[in-house]
């Protein structure tokens, strides 16, 4: 073999030599980028996830604190304290629910109803402007499943918030 026919294979050679370790490295890049992109995108769920849960969390805790005023104390809470709202979870709601078993998703729904019920009842008492008058039992009684279902629903939202469920909420 002539010098030039040499020349010519090792150069045809190195090309594909070349090319299949550029294409080999360019691979091998975009399925590091790939990976990195999944983990930014589950660490962008995981705090969207949390901030989301315990912004639904902090008013489920506030309705329960309510609620325990009006059974234990046998009065409203202070119409100076911030009024029971729902509105977190009208905003984060869609963000836990892919999150949640079913389980847990009717718990929390069930202390979001319990919650708008138990700001409605105060609401119907101070219109009919028996809101210096001590609770009776048996509205203290009517009251008493609601709050059942609030520490329930946030049992349910415990492991979102906490990354673990709550032993217990009570007291």
């Amino acid at each position: 073999m002539n010098t030039a026919t040499i020349v010519a294979i090792v150069a045809l050679v190195s090309t594909f030599v070349g090319a299949t370790i550029g294409a080999a490295t360019n691979y091998l890049l975009a399925v590091k980028r790939e990976k990195t992109g999944r983990r930014i995108e589950v660490r962008h769920h995981a705090i969207e996830l949390k901030r989301a849960a315990r912004l639904i969390d902090a008013e489920l805790m506030r309705a329960r604190s309510a609620a325990r005023i009006c059974i234990e104390e046998r009065h409203w809470w202070s119409a100076d304290v911030r009024e029971l709202s729902t509105e977190a979870w009208q905003k984060y709601g869609d963000t836990v629910a892919p999150d949640l078993s079913d389980e847990a998703w009717f718990a929390i729904l069930a202390a979001v109803e319990a919650v708008e019920n138990i700001r409605s009842a105060r609401g119907i008492f101070i219109d009919q402007r028996l809101g210096a008058h001590p609770i009776s039992d048996a509205i203290a009684a009517r009251l008493v499943p609601m709050l059942s279902d609030v520490e329930l629903g946030r049992v349910a939202l415990a492991p979102l918030v906490y990354g673990s469920p709550l032993v217990s909420i009570s007291k």
